[in-house]
């Protein structure tokens, strides 16, 4: 079990997480706007981690979508006419 455990961690360490082909665009010497996931995030600092900017492109569609699905379903629920 051990051996199993090791392997698969050896293996996640080996294929790693980011490379520099995410980096969407520098803002400046110490920030860097980052895509993951089809997310924007800010980095600042190699040192530090990333944050969610909150207004990219893919959440505004996934909040119009699931905004839409809402509206259905109360127009379903309450029968409201279209």
């Amino acid at each position: 079990m051990k051996k199993i455990i090791l392997l698969a961690l050896t293996a996640l360490m080996m294929v790693g997480c980011g490379t520099d082909e995410s980096v969407k665009y520098k803002v400046s010497d110490a920030y860097v706007i980052v895509e993951i996931d089809s997310c924007e995030y800010i980095k600042y600092n190699p040192a530090y981690g990333f944050q969610h900017k909150g207004n990219c492109r893919f959440c505004k569609e996934r909040r119009q979508k699931e905004l839409e699905e809402l509206v259905e379903q109360i127009k379903e629920n309450y029968g409201i006419p279209q």
